[in-house]
């Protein structure tokens, strides 16, 4: 029997704040919420900005003007863009400042903290899960989609000749794709099993949840981290994207806004990406996430919550292509697949119970393309209106993390009962295709059980597509009760019971001001050379008697002879 990939714990940050306790959703959502979590809102951010401003605070997070010393700090240049709109970490908040880290790009930086905060959010001390899980059945998967591109990461390994600097010993390292997973093995997690990066351009995040969810259920991995972290906050990006005449520039914004009948004496940068609206490109952001997926067995007799399940991620190439960057055919497949799969195995109920994360991107291409596949796809199974979203109204686009994004999103909607609407699209283009969908300008509030099931979609770059299918909570405990029996269940929870005492304690600390990362730089090292017992069968390392079973079958029993 193969094991349900659970999602047990998340972590990240991105303009909107930290992901943990779901503090990044109700900043995208902060009208909508009580006063209660407005106040957590705030605290959890001025902690992190250095203010307890509430106007400072909500004018420095989500998508807007970056701030005037952000590139002079970060890059090599800071050049005449033509914006200046990002999806930027709240103000003030400089990831690499919370452990010690040694000129750490800031990819890999949002990495140690993202991934600190995951940790944080399972309410168990890791120290005491890497006491029931052998070490080399934690696997981390996690990466960028364009590059480690400030100046110390590879902008710096390219650049610094140029800028009268110098090439250091630390670029090289620091400038490989799969270095966010590198970092969460070696100086947060500890752990020795699967690692690297699935990329997919702006499908990434899917594409790595792929390889997690495939490690899971085959037994490979009890635990699996997937993630991945990017800050295109770059000039040479912005500059890249200008040159493919996908970014959102202020001289068009504002000539939309004038044909919009919005005052258009300056850019209205926190409106600049307007998903399937009339729209000019799309806009820059930074985000890392991270979900910790884990084997249900696992999951329920460590008492861990259980925040949904992720069931499958689809990845279909385009074919060939006219243009390297633009929409293609792959993702009709990918969106069918995952909507084919809640119809064959849930019913033509639990169709309707299905929310969905668009890519909107903003750009003119995307609002036609990608609203034809969803139209076409909702229309081909039945579904009379499929709740639609597009978060990168108030984000941006975080490329590799941007699936992480809606990951998020999706499991902050099911704690919150909210999904964010389009707020910053007043209405569709006319171009857009609308039939047997629900395109949500506003915020919809939903009642418990009203959705089974989220999707998220992503289309990227060179033909890279990928949809992942969620399922709910609730959902997930009833596919649990037909596996596990009333009193497995019931011990499940009992013991759930000391996890979420565990859980308020940490979500008090954090607001309070604990904005400190887990680092654990050479602490705990192993020496193979001399600290390794090696024998066919397994290696010990003898100053704790560690074990790390060699075993392994290979799965081609009909070619070998007996």
């Amino acid at each position: 029997m193969s094991n349900l990939p659970l999602i047990v714990g998340y972590g990240g940050i991105n303009a909107a704040g930290r992901s943990i306790f779901d503090f990044s959703h109700q900043r995208m959502l902060f009208d909508s919420i009580n006063a209660e979590k407005q106040n957590e809102v705030l605290q959890s951010l001025g902690h992190l900005m250095g203010t307890n401003k509430k106007e400072q605070i909500l004018n420095s997070t989500l998508l807007r003007t970056i701030d005037d010393d952000f590139f002079d700090e970060h890059n090599f240049r800071s050049p005449e863009l033509p914006t200046l709109a990002g999806g930027q970490l709240p103000s003030g908040f400089n990831p690499a400042k919370t452990y010690n880290s040694r000129q750490h790009p800031r990819s890999l930086a949002m990495t140690i903290f993202g991934l600190s905060d995951a940790v944080m959010s399972l309410g168990l001390p890791w120290e005491e899960i890497l006491l029931k899980v052998p070490r080399q059945k934690i696997s981390c998967v996690s990466g960028c989609a364009v590059a480690q591109a400030d100046k110390y990461g590879m902008g710096g390994m390219f650049q610094a000749p140029l800028a009268g600097s110098r090439i250091t010993s630390k670029h090289m390292a620091m400038s490989l794709g799969e270095g966010s997973a590198d970092f969460g093995h070696a100086y947060v997690l500890g752990s020795m099993g699967s690692t690297g990066n699935y990329t997919g351009a702006c499908a990434t995040f899917q594409y790595n949840l792929k390889l997690g969810i495939s490690m899971i259920q085959s037994g490979e991995s009890l635990i699996s981290i997937v993630g991945a972290a990017e800050s295109g906050i770059v000039p040479e990006i912005y500059e890249a994207f200008s040159a493919t005449k996908g970014l959102a520039e202020d001289v068009n914004l504002m000539k939309l806004q004038e044909k919009l009948g919005e005052d258009f004496s300056e850019p209205n940068h926190r409106k600049i990406c307007r998903p399937f609206g009339e729209n000019i490109g799309m806009s820059l952001g930074e985000s890392a996430q991270f979900v910790i997926l884990m084997a249900d067995s696992l999951a329920l007799e460590l008492g861990l919550n259980i925040h949904g399940a992720a069931l499958s991620s689809h990845i279909h190439a385009d074919g060939y292509k006219k243009s390297i960057s633009g929409p293609g055919a792959g993702n009709y497949l990918t969106v069918g697949k995952v909507f084919s799969e809640i119809k064959k195995h849930f019913g033509k109920d639990a169709m309707h119970k299905t929310f969905f994360h668009a890519h909107g991107t903003s750009t003119p291409q995307n609002r036609e393309s990608e609203s034809h596949i969803i139209s076409s796809i909702s229309k081909a199974f039945g579904i009379k209106s499929l709740p639609v979203t597009a978060i990168k109204s108030y984000l941006g686009h975080s490329l590799a993390a941007a699936g992480g994004d809606q990951m998020i999103s999706s499991l902050g909607s099911w704690r919150n009962n909210l999904i964010p609407g389009i707020a910053s699209t007043p209405k569709l283009a006319d171009n857009v295709y609308t039939e047997n969908v629900n395109f949500l300008l506003e915020n919809l509030e939903f009642e418990n059980n009203d959705f089974d099931f989220a999707v998220l979609n992503a289309k990227g770059f060179g033909g890279n597509n990928g949809t992942a299918l969620l399922a709910s909570p609730s959902k997930t405990l009833q596919l649990l009760q037909s596996k596990y029996s009333k009193d497995q269940i019931k011990k499940y929870h009992s013991q759930k019971e000391s996890v979420d005492e565990q859980l308020l304690e940490n979500k008090n600390r954090v607001l309070k001001g604990d904005i400190q990362s887990r680092y654990i730089f050479g602490e705990n090292v192993i020496d193979g050379i001399n600290n390794f017992q090696v024998e066919s069968h397994q290696i010990t390392n003898k100053l704790n008697d560690e074990k790390f079973d060699l075993q392994s079958t290979l799965p081609y029993q009909e070619f070998f002879t007996t």
